[in-house]
């Protein structure tokens, strides 16, 4: 023991405790598992109270979705996480369990729509790439109000058309689907105005019915007059007229599209159309949304007995190449009685496409009109409307060399005479003019004809011809050397010749100018003769009076 270590009191040194009665107080250290206790049940009433619904969405797989990670998401904002993530008993689907926020509860009802974001590259657009960093999340359409629920099945694709897009729906009646399908684009010359949004089989079974949502503001381009039609893939004709190619972009020809206006033809754009009207019809293509309606169609029936390749149903029939109605159908018969063959053509005639001038017109009396223009000389024939397609229309032309006929009657249908085609004409003048060949005496001609070439020949070989040729030669050479001598020694003397009488005739024109001295000296020298003249006239006329004269001289006295 260290000394300096003070002694341990000893057990009786101790003092007895003093043990005083009275009321029992609360110690203070029990408000603090209170204040806790309240807190915490403050914590959990808010938590309960500030708590969303809890909702399942069932789809068909779970790819890109990972519990306690994925979103869901409303325009981009989060409200609510994928909880869990479980398969349905029968494996068939996919049941995501997630909670939303208290705020989340306004669009829950039984037209909410959920579906998964992802990236999707399709042939019309790419979209949902930011999910490739950021990773899939559950998308929300609110829809229209209505009951609330809290299972839904997901949608595989977004919807076409959301809650807060605004535009309308048309309804459009088409005979087939075609290459279109949900999500196809709609075009308004050429410019993407909205989409297919869905499609149905009309009740009848007769058609289908595509429901198309055109967003604003375009809606006021479809008029009363709009004319729908499938501006699919790319739109290659080949018919009597011709190669025709026609598209709407480049995506419609992967992946369809309808595209819509107002034909012109069919005068200018009505009233933009109302929203409790009827469907429009959706026409196969650009070309038969442009052809007229016509209700009036008065059905022929046309015989060929040669080939009718390059005929098909729908090919025009035309007039003077105006079209007048189309071939309906054709068949191959074989008469057993006979054992010929016969091709009769069913057309359809559109009276209706025939404006009439002067008066009206009844379409359904235009059969009575046949009749009269078949006695008249009118025909059918086949032609050719294209060498490139080899396509073939019916022609309906007058032949008024034609021995005059009347209009037939097969069954219900009239029968309009036909004429061979035009190949057909020129290879019967063929015929005809190979049948007058061989009637001509080919041996008789080529006998006279060999005797005319041995006579010729006699002719030209004969001794009298060679001397007549030779005499002619002769002839000829001595022309040709008088006609040289001519050019070289006549003809310079003729010019000198010439340049002389031009000359002296040139010095007479001088000589007769009248201030030429010759012309002076004339003139002088008629002068002189004229008063010579005078003198002698004088003299006479002396003599004359005094005629002694001569003998005695003139008298000075007179």
């Amino acid at each position: 023991m260290n000394p300096n270590t003070p002694p341990e009191p000893e057990a009786a040194d101790l003092p007895e405790p003093v043990i005083r009665s009275g009321k029992r107080s609360v110690s203070i250290v029990w408000l603090v598992p209170l204040a806790a206790l309240l807190i915490g049940g403050w914590l959990i009433y808010k938590a309960i109270s500030e708590k969303g619904p809890e909702i399942t969405i069932s789809f068909k797989t779970a790819e890109g979705l990972e519990a306690g990670k994925t979103k869901i998401k409303c325009r981009d904002v989060e409200i609510g996480q994928v909880q869990e993530i479980t398969l349905s008993r029968d494996l068939n689907q996919v049941i995501v369990k997630a909670q939303l926020i208290k705020e989340a509860a306004a669009f829950l009802s039984e037209n909410s729509r959920f579906w998964v974001v992802r990236a999707r590259v399709s042939a019309g657009s790419v979209t949902g790439l930011s999910t490739v960093f950021s990773g899939a999340y559950i998308d929300i359409d609110p829809g229209a109000p209505g009951k609330k629920v809290l299972h839904f099945e997901g949608l595989e694709e977004p919807p076409i058309v959301t809650t807060w897009e605004k535009g309308r729906h048309f309804d459009l009646l088409a005979e087939r689907k075609g290459s279109l399908d949900v999500g196809s684009p709609v075009y308004y010359r050429q410019i993407e105005v909205g989409r297919v949004a869905a499609y149905s089989l009309a009740p009848d079974g007769t058609g289908i019915t595509f429901k198309v949502f055109i967003k604003d503001p375009y809606p006021a381009f479809v008029r009363q007059n709009t004319r729908f039609w499938n501006a699919s893939g790319i739109d290659l004709k080949l018919d009597a007229r011709g190669i025709q190619v026609n598209t709407e972009s480049f995506v419609s020809m992967l992946v369809g599209g309808v595209a819509f206006d107002v034909i012109e033809k069919f005068g200018p754009p009505a009233a933009a159309a109302d929203p409790e009207a009827g469907s429009f019809r959706l026409f196969p293509d650009r070309q038969a949304a442009e052809e007229e309606t016509y209700t009036v169609q008065n059905y022929y029936l046309l015989h060929f007995t040669s080939s009718v390749r390059g005929l098909s149903p729908g090919a025009p029939v035309e007039f003077r190449g105006v079209q007048v109605g189309h071939v309906v159908d054709f068949r191959l018969d074989f008469d057993v009685n006979r054992n010929t063959f016969d091709i009769p053509v069913l057309i359809a005639i559109q009276p209706e496409r025939i404006h009439a001038i002067g008066g009206e017109d009844q379409p359904r009396q235009s059969v009575k009109r046949m009749e009269a223009f078949v006695e008249k000389g009118l025909r059918a024939q086949l032609r050719s409307g294209s060498i490139v397609t080899g396509q073939q229309y019916v022609a309906l032309e007058f032949f008024p060399d034609e021995p005059p006929t009347k209009l037939g009657r097969e069954g219900r249908y009239p029968s309009i005479p036909t004429l061979p085609t035009q190949f057909e004409e020129i290879g019967t003048k063929l015929n005809r003019l190979i049948a007058k060949l061989e009637d001509l005496p080919i041996d008789q001609i080529g006998s006279d004809l060999r005797d005319a070439v041995q006579g010729a020949k006699r002719i030209t070989n004969a001794p009298e011809l060679m001397d007549a040729v030779k005499s002619l030669t002769a002839a000829v050479n001595e022309i040709q050397g008088l006609t040289a001598e001519l050019r070289t020694q006549t003809a310079p003397e003729i010019t000198a010749a010439l340049q002389q009488a031009q000359a002296a005739l040139a010095a007479s024109a001088a000589s007769l100018q009248s201030d030429s001295p010759l012309q002076i000296r004339m003139k002088i020298a008629l002068e002189e003769l004229a008063a010579s003249a005078r003198a002698l006239r004088v003299l006479a006329d002396f003599l004359e009076r005094q005629p002694g004269s001569l003998l005695r001289g003139k008298e000075t006295n007179q």
